[in-house]
């Protein structure tokens, strides 16, 4: 678990850890993040249509022995809840989850309240918390 305060140079560490392949749900507060994802080639960036969606491509391709990371928004963490409880848990699919933290709005607020606990909850250790100042956007 890893907290960041911003998306800048993200990609850049991530692909210096080995990370190959990315796939998640646009969030504006991960929008550097996802600018730079736009210069890998094709078959190294999917953006996905729903959270659990972007685990299980993830997953798929972590199988394939291609290290893997979904980013989301927090507002959408619930939706990978299943997936990884029932996916990658059981059968040690390690993905790395890249959660934009937005928690200043109300329709925010509860998710951002228990994002990190959730996550430890389930025994989620493999993720950044990117809790920028764009919680509005």
């Amino acid at each position: 678990m890893k907290i960041v305060t911003s998306d800048s140079g993200l990609l850049e560490s991530l692909l210096a850890d080995g990370y190959e392949f990315f796939t998640g749900v646009p969030d504006s507060g991960l929008k550097g993040f996802i600018s730079d994802l736009a210069q890998l080639p094709p078959d190294r960036h999917v953006t996905a249509t729903w959270e659990a969606e972007a685990v299980a491509i993830a997953a798929g391709a972590s199988l394939a022995g291609v290290k893997s990371c979904v980013y989301l928004q927090n507002a959408g963490l619930g939706h990978t809840i299943n997936p990884l409880a029932s996916l990658c848990i059981p059968h040690e699919i390690d993905l790395l989850l890249v959660v934009g933290h937005r928690h200043t709005l109300p329709q925010h607020r509860v998710m951002g309240d228990i994002d990190q606990s959730l996550l430890e909850l389930l025994g989620w250790d493999n993720f950044i918390l990117v809790a920028g100042e764009n919680n509005e956007g």
